[in-house]
């Protein structure tokens, strides 16, 4: 193995690097990690930095639902559960009623005040969001993942029959009830229109890396598998959930009479303070 340094720009915030093994890394240009101040961030004053890999996750005793996070669910007990996969992963599952539905959202098993994260131009911090994940059903169900503002996480966040995530802060990755073989990206200012770049992706039996990342100033570029999309986010848009606090949600709903499943094997956040 041998340790390398790239230099490699965050847009707008001048020039930087980043160590990277010669052996193990990715291909130099193929991660959004490669922009991120991650070594500064060794100082707990530089940065927050939240990393969930799901090898093991506690659980309360009795609903068996995991700590630390709000829970909504309208299936019985083991809606979410570890499957037995390499890695570990995060199994989110519905009943096999129509619009039956399971979220979950970082914070407390009673508690939806936790909202640690802010994407705003008025303060120059970048912020990068990644997650890896997939669908095991592709069709007439909805999935969301990403971040959205406390208190998202509550019955019917989901829309029934639509899928579409009510009127809340939120930004991130979707599919929706009438297009269930292709994600989207969404994001939303409350009060003000859905903004939607759609068909990103194809929804099939695999796991995509979904990201996005603010470069501090103005701009939120969305990463589909690690590789930019032309359309981006302004955070100075009044549809963009600007100054909001947000935190991560996972969200799926059944369309039709049968069970739902997300699984989401890893998320990253990294905000410079």
């Amino acid at each position: 193995m041998r340790t390398i340094f790239n230099w490699r720009n965050l847009a707008n915030a001048g020039r930087g690097g980043t160590f990277r093994d010669y052996s193990y890394s990715p291909t130099l240009g193929t991660s959004i990690w490669e922009m991120c101040p991650q070594l500064a961030a060794l100082d707990p004053a530089v940065a927050i930095q939240f990393f969930e890999d799901f090898i093991s996750v506690p659980l309360d005793d009795a609903t068996r639902n995991p700590l630390g996070y709000n829970v909504i669910t309208d299936t019985a007990t083991d809606a979410i559960t570890l499957p037995k996969v390499a890695g570990g992963v995060l199994d989110l599952a519905t009943g096999g009623v129509d619009n039956n539905e399971t979220y979950i959202q970082l914070g407390g098993s009673t508690s939806a005040v936790a909202a640690p994260f802010v994407i705003t131009d008025a303060n120059s911090k970048p912020f990068f969001f990644e997650v890896y994940a997939k669908a095991l059903q592709h069709a007439d169900e909805a999935i969301f993942i990403g971040l959205a503002e406390e208190g998202a996480c509550a019955a019917n966040f989901l829309t029934d029959n639509s899928g579409v995530p009510v009127d809340k802060d939120y930004i991130g990755f979707r599919y929706k009830t009438d297009a269930p073989t292709e994600w989207d990206v969404a994001w939303k200012k409350a009060g003000q229109a859905e903004q939607e770049i759609a068909a990103v992706a194809v929804n099939a039996d695999d796991f995509h890396r979904f990201g996005f990342v603010f470069d501090g100033l103005h701009t939120v570029t969305f990463y589909i598998d690690r590789v930019a999309h032309a359309t981006v986010a302004l955070t100075s848009a009044a549809t963009f959930p600007s100054a909001q606090q947000l935190a991560p949600i996972f969200a799926v709903k059944t369309g039709a009479g049968a069970a739902s499943h997300v699984q989401v094997d890893y998320f990253k956040i990294f905000q410079v303070r």
